[in-house]
């Protein structure tokens, strides 16, 4: 069993294991590559991107099967061998630890002491949690922000690092953008109460993603019981979910003009209890279809499904 961690490498390895042990290969993609190299222009070189398509069709076509994470990377999938034998296949959505991640009470003193230490207390807090990196359009996503920033009373959280973390701070700081707030990634252990802290998420994948990755921050955002502010591919696993759970508002990446809408939305309506019912809906369909034991019980039936085959 070997997943697409490190890019290409992770499939080849896992051959080496099956000639090496003389087994079956379970090959877990959680990202497309060189497809998510194309879809944020990260080279354009195609003696490179050529080689990485080849090296990882190869190890598709190895495996005696080929799980995928999101119900549009199947698309993926299927157009990489449009033109010869599909590999086996199966789609198992990723997890979280939803003993762990739960909704928490505003009143919850280590809550209060994480928005006390960050200063974000007694704020409408709009969070985005996790890699500030290229595949976000955060920096296009900030200047939405930035129009918001005579909202005293609202506060912008970005947890975690990236590579355009401080690209973001310089623009804070260039625009007097007072109301975004940069918080350092928090321990395993404190990311129930940092993601307890956030009223609304931001769970978002830049444009051409879909079918590439799956964001799991979107897991943790519906463990911990919060609304989601969604800015997703139509027809994306992640806004498929946001869709059936019904526990959030979504728009597609690039439409600004819908971005600033909903987070006005939000704002507006931060009292109403259809906010709150977003997130217990979105805990509810995680409880149904997305923890852990579920996908554990997909994983178990596939691998033996190799072995009775």
């Amino acid at each position: 069993y070997t997943i697409s961690q490190p890019p290409v490498l992770g499939g080849l390895l896992g051959i080496f294991g099956k000639i090496i042990k003389r087994g079956k290969l379970i090959y877990n993609i959680q990202d497309f590559n060189p497809e998510q190299v194309m879809a944020v222009s990260f080279t354009n070189n195609k003696f490179i991107l050529g080689t990485m398509m080849m090296l990882d069709k190869f190890s598709c076509k190895a495996a005696d099967k080929v799980i995928v994470v999101g119900r549009d990377m199947i698309d993926t999938l299927k157009k990489r061998f449009e033109n010869n034998k599909m590999p086996v296949y199966a789609h198992i959505n990723n997890w979280i630890n939803e003993k762990e991640i739960i909704p928490l009470p505003k009143s919850d003193h280590k809550v209060k002491d994480f928005k006390e230490k960050y200063g974000i207390k007694d704020k409408f807090v709009i969070m985005y949690s996790g890699n500030i990196g290229l595949y976000y359009d955060l920096l296009e996503i900030q200047k939405i922000i930035a129009e918001f920033k005579d909202c005293k009373d609202v506060v912008f959280a970005f947890v975690g690092q990236g590579s355009v973390l401080e690209e973001m701070k310089y623009y804070k700081d260039q625009n007097n953008v007072d109301n975004i707030v940069f918080i350092p990634y928090q321990n395993k252990e404190d990311l129930v109460y940092s993601l307890n802290a956030g009223d609304v998420h931001f769970v978002v994948n830049a444009k051409g993603i879909k079918g590439v990755s799956v964001p799991s921050k979107l897991y943790g955002v519906m463990a911990a019981g919060k609304p989601v502010l969604g800015i997703l591919e139509e027809g994306s696993e992640a806004r498929l979910i946001v869709e059936e759970a019904d526990c959030g508002v979504v728009a597609e990446p690039g439409d600004y003009k819908a971005v600033r809408e909903i987070i006005q939305y939000y704002i507006d309506h931060r009292s109403d209890e259809e906010i709150n019912e977003m997130g217990v809906r979105g805990r509810q369909f995680l409880d149904d279809n997305l923890t852990r034991d579920v996908s554990i019980h997909k994983y178990a039936k596939e691998i033996l499904s190799i072995e009775r085959g």
